[in-house]
């Protein structure tokens, strides 16, 4: 579903060159409400269409030892990569540019299932919007 994002440089390139958000999902190998925010929410995202050609997904994994090539092609590990995003909590969805910067604000576990795939898509929108 979500492809995991181990080239940062890369998707930054493409986030640029389109003036697209990046929307990553911070995951952990045991994480239930990971693989119900992956499964049932980012799957429905995916099927209606609606950001195709608008946003980039992916996931990163804060299981100890998984790394990205950051920003500079130079590979760490991915909890430094995060650090300074405040991402300890799993799931985390963030909204950013090329840059890392947050566009709007995280969502953080998987509090109103209810109303998770509505607060999710107006995210992605606000993000959308952020960059326009």
């Amino acid at each position: 579903m979500l492809e995991i994002i181990k080239d940062w440089q890369q998707i930054a390139t493409q986030s640029r060159d389109n003036k697209w958000p990046i929307v990553v999902m911070i995951d952990q190998e045991d994480c239930p409400f990971c693989r119900r925010v992956e499964g049932e929410f980012f799957a429905a995202i995916f099927a209606s269409g609606e950001f195709r050609d608008r946003a980039l997904f992916g996931k990163m994994s804060i299981n100890a030892g998984d790394s990205v090539l950051d920003q500079d092609g130079r590979p760490v590990l991915v909890e430094s990569f995060l650090s300074d995003l405040n991402t300890n909590f799993t799931p985390t969805i963030l909204f950013l540019d090329a840059d890392k910067t947050e566009l709007t604000e995280k969502m953080v576990g998987l509090s109103t299932p209810d109303f998770y795939g509505f607060y999710l898509e107006r995210a992605i929108k606000k993000s959308i919007n952020a960059l326009s």
